[in-house]
């Protein structure tokens, strides 16, 4: 097969989520119930009745199953970079074929082993992180998405960590890989901080969010909405989302000589910024003393 599908789906993925967003940003009332009841989810999902879309629902909560499928996924792409790159050991011949039928026979050997090996580490770190906020912070509610909801977020992780690695020197069959500590870079380095410091601004508004439905009693309330306070709170409403897109982009950073995985930033940004813009817009809607300083997703600009 010749045809990169990764490239493809996550294209269609970003072009139809930033359509969808910005007509049910603007013009929602226009638009019929399967549409808005489709692209909502959560605490602004659209709960009028629509009968078709209703049995294509799923728990909100079972976000957790991205997390429980994706670290363990990239702790195993982490061990094939460590076996090719450290120990020299040659790349299982199912991995080969799924990159060939993911990005095509023909994919190029673009990427550095030591851009690969970074990104690899940070992506796995990060996983692991969503996967113990997700199952031991998030306190989710009875809220609805769609299942289409549910299956792009499996394609996400997927998508992802075969970009990651689809396109790296080692990984492509003929070509060369030496891989040399001396060869990683301040930019590594400091993108490697920024991730670290954005992934920490997440975990903590996770925290935030979280007390939010915990009584002082120390009970659970999940079905609670209240006004977050506290770090990236203070200046966004989408302090979730602006940290995945710092995250994403300084991936790209390193990663910048692939020619696929670039497709994936591009569909975090345009998914959390419409997600920021709706969650931004719900808060005003359902709270009267909504602070008007906050911003949706850059603060004191956007």
């Amino acid at each position: 097969m010749q045809i990169n599908l990764i490239r493809i789906v996550f294209l269609f993925a970003a072009s139809t989520t930033g359509i969808i967003g910005l007509l049910v940003n603007y013009v929602e009332p226009y638009l019929p119930v399967l549409i808005t009841r489709t692209y909502r989810y959560g605490k602004y999902s659209d709960t009028t009745y629509q009968p078709l879309v209703m049995k294509a629902e799923v728990p909100k909560r079972w976000f957790k199953h991205f997390y429980i499928f994706a670290a363990p996924a990239s702790s195993c792409v982490l061990y094939f970079v460590f076996c090719k790159y450290l120990w020299n050991n040659d790349i299982p011949k199912i991995v080969t074929w799924t990159l060939n039928m993911s990005l095509g026979a023909n994919r190029q050997a673009l990427v550095s082993p030591e851009n690969t090996f970074v990104a690899v580490l940070l992506l796995t770190s990060h996983c692991w992180k969503r996967f113990y906020e997700s199952n031991c912070i998030s306190i989710f509610s009875g809220k609805m998405m769609n299942i289409s909801h549910y299956f792009i977020g499996f394609y996400h992780y997927f998508g992802t960590l075969i970009s990651l690695i689809g396109e790296s020197k080692g990984f492509v069959e003929g070509s060369e890989s030496y891989f040399s500590w001396k060869n990683i870079t301040y930019i590594h380095l400091i993108c490697a901080f920024i991730i670290t410091l954005s992934s920490y601004a997440q975990l903590r508004a996770n925290y935030i969010l979280s007390g939010l439905r915990k009584e002082k009693t120390g009970e659970i309330n999940s079905t609670v909405y209240k006004i977050p306070h506290g770090g990236l709170f203070e200046y966004v409403s989408g302090a979730l989302q602006i940290t995945e897109i710092i995250i994403y982009i300084s991936l790209s950073v390193i990663l910048w000589q692939s020619s696929t995985y670039h497709y994936v930033t591009i569909w975090v940004i345009i998914n959390q910024i419409s997600t920021a813009m709706l969650t931004h817009k719900w808060y005003i809607e359902t709270f009267q003393n909504y602070p008007k300083s906050r911003k949706i997703l850059v603060p004191y600009i956007f």
